[in-house]
């Protein structure tokens, strides 16, 4: 009786919530189509908050409906025309995402300005080619697996609208020499729907159907629990893509955004893993002041054969248990984590080396007990215009999965019947289990070129096996825009592996260069 009336308590609790949710937003808020995690516009929006020129923004859930772009560009934009000498992110603003971003900057300016209909048939079409000697590793890609020698990726974007409510988008992508293993020879040819959804908006809650990546936390390189390391896969999300203040005396409480997302996954699973599982998450940030951002993650997974037909009682159990149901009907893998996002702008006046940092951790925990014992971290630092440098940035993070001495070090991302994985990728970070991660980047746009140099360690099977794997990665990127729509992008990364799977002495380079071609309509 007790965890049913802890179910109950908990529903009624987020039912609340979406009520008071729902009902801050103006009405006649458009439906409209995510915008996908690979554009520049992420990283771009980082200076804007930066610079004090968004202070509603919530950063650690993404992807952003294009609505909710449109109304930053907007907050950004009012400030910047107020300027009598712009920066140089305020210009890229007025010039550039004004251009992109027209529709949904003046939807966010003014109700009349909603357009019904529309249909974009071709919204972006990029192609992809590289080569790589080997089998580098890549990550944060939507699962994809490059093969030996050259690779294509052809990928289209297309979007409408039916009356306010109601948007669609999909995304079709042709890939040769793509696999979902990485010892797999041959070059094959796949076309795949990459992503692929209808979006139903009411007030200022969504509910999307379909295929999509999505992005947990504040970790730039990797998160814990949920980024697009693996393939997306199908689910049902409800969500409010407007951070919102809630009414009454919590409105002290700074805005709230939400995700909450069920799946089932239909990957390749093996013995004794369960084929086919459930997974819930739920996402919930909090933005009690401008500078600060928080945040909590829950992911489960559960179900299977034999496992379907759920009790009230039982689900309650699965979901919000702390208990170890190994090879039960209520067994599930369990992970949960929470986080922090701490951006202080316009710091030139008090120090020179920075306009703008950002500073965040997350700290995650699975496995059983109060707290859980299982842990997992991450923390990261961004500085935004260092000396002086317009539109520039440099990055560190940090992240381990190497778990606490009261348990087994193995532990994240590896269950008997649960793996947090979707077709070989895991969910969360792709150093995986028991391993640690450093990541730095430096990063420059000025004018219409732009370039990033990276270094990446990763160690893993560092207290089980006799032997830790190391990676070391060197990347580098140049890009050049022709104009608003159209830019070509090249790549390389060299990556030397030490010990490849803990075995000693077992060494490899892999060398990696790629050309990408983008035209945005």
């Amino acid at each position: 009786m007790a965890s049913n009336k802890t179910f109950f308590h908990t529903l009624i609790i987020i039912s609340a919530l979406l009520f008071a949710m729902i009902f801050r937003t103006p009405a006649d808020a458009a439906s409209t189509p995510n915008v996908t995690l690979e554009r520049e516009i992420y990283r771009d929006m980082e200076l804007w908050a930066a610079e004090g020129l968004t202070t509603s923004n919530m950063s650690s859930i993404r992807p952003y409906a294009a609505s909710e772009i449109g109304r930053q560009a907007a907050e950004a934009l009012e400030k910047c025309n107020a300027m009598a000498n712009p920066s140089a992110t305020c210009k890229d603003i007025q010039n550039r995402y004004t251009h992109l971003f027209d529709a949904e900057i003046a939807e966010a300016q003014s109700p009349d300005n909603i357009v019904n209909s529309y249909v974009k048939p071709l919204e972006k079409l990029s192609i992809i080619y590289n080569y790589q000697n080997g089998y580098a590793s890549t990550y944060n890609n939507d699962g994809l697996y490059y093969g030996k020698g050259s690779n294509v990726v052809v990928q289209a974007q297309s979007q409408a609208r039916v009356g306010h409510v109601l948007s669609f988008f999909v995304q079709p992508a042709f890939i040769y020499n793509q696999h979902f293993g990485q010892n797999e020879e041959g070059a094959r040819s796949t076309l795949r729907l990459n992503s692929g959804y209808a979006k139903l908006t009411v007030f200022n809650l969504e509910l999307l159907a379909g295929r999509d990546t999505l992005w947990w936390g504040p970790g730039y390189h990797g998160s814990l629990l949920m980024s697009n390391n693996a393939h997306p896969f199908d689910m049902i999300k409800l969500s409010n893509p407007e951070p919102v203040k809630l009414p009454w005396i919590f409105s002290y409480l700074g805005y709230w955004q939400f995700n909450l997302i069920f799946s089932q996954l239909n990957d390749l699973r093996t013995n004794p893993e369960q084929s086919n599982p459930f997974l819930y998450g739920m996402r919930l940030g909090l933005k009690p002041v401008r500078f600060l951002e928080l945040g909590v993650s829950h992911l489960v997974q559960f179900g299977g054969p034999e496992r379907r037909n759920l009790s009230l009682n039982e689900l309650n159990q699965i979901l919000f248990g702390n208990t170890d149901r190994d090879f039960e009907k209520t067994d599930s893998n369990q992970q949960f984590s929470a986080d922090f996002t701490l951006t202080l702008p316009n710091l030139r006046k008090f120090i020179y080396v920075a306009d703008g940092i950002k500073l965040y951790g997350e700290i995650g925990a699975e496995d059983n007990g109060y707290p859980p014992t299982g842990r997992a971290w991450l923390a990261g630092l961004a500085i935004y215009k260092p000396f002086g440098l317009e539109r520039s940035v440099l990055r560190g993070e940090y992240a381990t999965t190497i778990l606490g001495p009261y348990n087994s070090p193995a532990g994240w991302y590896v269950h008997h019947s649960y793996p947090m994985h979707y077709e070989g990728r895991v969910f969360g970070h792709h150093m995986g289990t028991e391993a640690e991660d450093y990541f730095v980047e430096w990063s420059h746009n000025f004018l219409n070129f732009h370039y990033k140099l990276s270094f990446d360690l990763e160690r893993s099977g560092i207290k089980t096996q006799a032997y830790t794997q190391s990676k070391k990665q060197y990347a580098g990127e140049v890009g050049y825009r022709f104009n608003n729509n159209a830019s070509l992008t090249l790549k390389y990364a060299y990556e030397y592996i030490a010990n490849m799977d803990n075995i000693q002495g077992a060494n490899q380079q892999n060398q990696y260069m790629g050309v990408e071609a983008t035209v945005e309509f």
